[in-house]
């Protein structure tokens, strides 16, 4: 069996409010107490904190108006609106490119220490939004 000596820890937290290149690595669907929900892994891509896995969660609400935060999540990544109607799998957004924006919220056990989480999710550099009607006609 290995014998481990205890060491400091060389991970940083991204700064808060720092927007970094990330792929979409994992959506998992969650119930908890008060409903169903999307837990989303992101990998960053930027080359001082590529590696890191930043979460992020959304309900399963996919709805455009008000627009739900799925909803403007999955409109960034694919760089396009959605019709009434329309659905949308999953598991066509993992690994797809994009930028996301760092947020920090404090640990509910101990509010000194900080977890990085997803606060949002913007397309691609050289990325524009088009409407359903734009890719469809």
């Amino acid at each position: 069996m290995p014998v481990l000596e205890a060491a400091e820890s060389s991970f940083e937290l991204i700064p808060e409010g720092t927007i970094v290149a990330a792929k979409v690595a994992e959506i998992e669907q969650k119930t908890l107490d008060f409903g169903e929900r999307l837990n989303w892994k992101f990998e960053v891509t930027d080359a001082q904190w590529e590696g890191y896995k930043i979460n992020g969660s959304t309900s399963m609400k996919f709805t455009i108006d008000p627009p739900s935060k799925f909803y403007e999540w999955a409109v960034q990544l694919l760089g396009r609106t959605f019709e009434l109607g329309e659905n949308i799998d999953t598991d066509d957004l993992v690994n797809l490119p994009c930028r996301i924006e760092i947020e920090h919220k404090p640990d509910k056990d101990d509010p000194e220490r900080q977890w990085m989480r997803v606060g949002t999710v913007i397309g691609p550099r050289d990325s524009t939004t088009k409407t359903a009607e734009d890719v469809f006609g």
